[in-house]
C-alpha cells in the first residue's frame, strides 16, 4: 500500500495543474463558486453494486464535490460482492461502495480490517411515496406464499444485504429461506428473467423495480417498509488502506459523499442536475430515475449499527453462511471516527 500511495504523490501535480488549466469543474454546492482542488490530490479505486440506494457517491462527482476535495476516483462495477470484499482485503480496492455481507462478517471474524464507514440510502420513504426496494413477483404470483417451491432471484447468495431484504419479505409471508430455490443473479439481469419465466419471484431494488412497474412484468408483494423497518444495508466500506495508511484520503471521500448527500436532500428527482449524473452512471435513460423510487439520505451517514447485527442473526440460521458461532460487535464492523471527522458531527 505505501509503494502505491507514492505513486499517488507524484501524480498530485500533475492532476492539480491540470485541473486549474481546464478550469471546468464546479464547486460543491454552488455553480458559481470555482474550488480549486484541496491539497493533496489523491487517486481511489472504487468498486461499487449499481444503485439508486447509493446514489450520492455515483453523483459526486458531478456536482463538483471529488474535485473540491482533490480526488479522482476510479470505478470499477462489481457483480459479486464477495468479489468486492477480496479485493478491499488485499488492497486491490481502496473502498467499496455496496452493502456489508456474511463475506464481510467472515473476513472480520477471521482478523481481517474491513469497516463500514458510512450509510447511504434508506428504504424509509416520506409517507405516500413507495418503498424503492423490495420482494416482486410474476404475474402468476398474487402473494408471498405463493412463492413456495418457486425460483426466486437474489444478488448473490444467501448472505448478501439483498439477501438480507429478501429474508425479511419471505418472512412477512411466513416462508424462510429453505421454501423458495434461490438464483443468484446481477441486478439487470433480474427483470429480463421475471420477464422470460426463469424466475418467479425477485427482491429488486431502484432503478429496477421502475423498470418492472414499467414493462408490467412483476409487482411488490410486501410493504417493505413494514417488512424492513428502520434497516438500511447501503454504504461505504473501506480495507486497511483508507482505514491506516490513508487515513486523510479516506476522509476526504466520505466528504465529498457528504457533499452530495446535502445537495440531494428532499425529492432530488425533481433535480435535472442530479438524475441526469446518476442515469449517465447507471446507464439507465433519465426517466427510470425521475420516475423512480425515492430514497432518503442522512446527511449524517451516520451506519445503522443494529442492522449489522440483525443480519448476522438471520446468517446464522443458514448452516454455513458464517464461520463462527458468536455476534461480532458493531464496534469490530464500524469506524465512525471517520465519518464524524468528515461530516463534523457525531451520530
Amino acid at each position: 500500500m505505501t509503494a502505491r500511495l507514492s505513486m499517488r504523490s507524484r501524480a498530485v501535480a500533475a492532476f492539480a495543474l491540470s485541473a486549474l488549466a481546464l478550469g471546468v469543474l464546479a464547486g460543491c454546492g454552488n455553480d458559481e463558486e470555482k474550488d480549486a482542488p484541496a491539497a493533496g490530490s489523491s487517486t481511489l479505486k472504487v468498486g461499487y453494486i449499481s444503485g439508486a440506494s447509493l446514489a450520492p457517491a455515483f453523483v459526486a462527482d458531478a456536482l463538483g464535490c471529488f474535485q473540491k476535495e482533490g480526488l479522482t476516483v476510479e470505478y470499477t462495477p462489481i457483480k459479486n460482492p464477495a468479489d468486492a470484499i477480496a479485493f478491499l482485503s488485499t488492497d486491490k480496492l481502496d473502498a467499496y461502495v455496496g452493502s456489508p455481507s456474511a463475506g464481510m462478517f467472515n473476513q472480520v471474524a477471521k482478523g481481517a480490517e474491513l469497516k463500514m464507514v458510512a450509510s447511504l440510502g434508506s428504504v424509509n420513504t416520506p409517507e405516500g411515496e413507495a418503498a424503492p426496494s423490495g420482494l416482486f413477483g410474476g404475474k402468476s404470483v398474487a402473494k408471498v406464499e405463493d412463492l413456495k417451491g418457486k425460483r426466486v432471484g437474489v444478488l448473490g447468495t444467501v448472505g448478501t444485504a439483498t439477501s438480507y431484504l429478501l429474508g425479511k419479505s419471505l418472512e412477512a409471508g411466513g416462508l424462510t429461506f429453505d421454501d423458495v430455490e434461490l438464483v443468484s443473479l446481477a441486478l439487470p439481469d433480474m427483470v429480463p428473467a421475471l420477464k422470460n419465466g426463469g424466475i418467479q419471484g425477485a427482491l429488486l431494488i431502484a432503478p429496477e423495480t421502475q423498470k418492472a412497474l414499467e414493462q408490467d412484468v412483476a409487482h411488490a408483494l410486501v410493504d417493505s417498509k413494514k417488512a424492513y423497518g428502520t434497516s438500511t444495508t447501503s454504504g461505504i466500506m473501506y480495507g486497511p488502506g483508507l482505514l491506516k495508511d490513508d487515513r486523510a484520503s479516506g476522509v476526504k471521500f466520505v466528504r465529498a459523499t457528504a457533499c452530495a448527500t446535502n445537495q440531494m436532500l428532499g425529492d432530488w428527482r425533481k433535480d435535472a442536475k442530479v438524475v441526469s449524473a446518476l442515469a449517465t452512471f447507471m446507464k439507465v435513460p433519465d426517466e427510470t430515475i425521475s420516475k423512480g423510487g425515492l430514497y432518503v439520505f442522512d446527511p449524517k451517514l451516520t451506519v445503522n449499527t443494529s442492522t449489522l447485527t440483525e443480519m448476522q442473526e438471520m446468517f446464522m440460521k443458514v448452516k454455513g453462511t458464517l464461520t463462527y458461532d458468536e455476534i461480532i460487535p458493531a464496534e469490530k464492523l464500524v469506524d465512525d471516527g471517520i465519518r464524524a471527522e468528515a461530516v463534523g458531527q457525531a451520530g
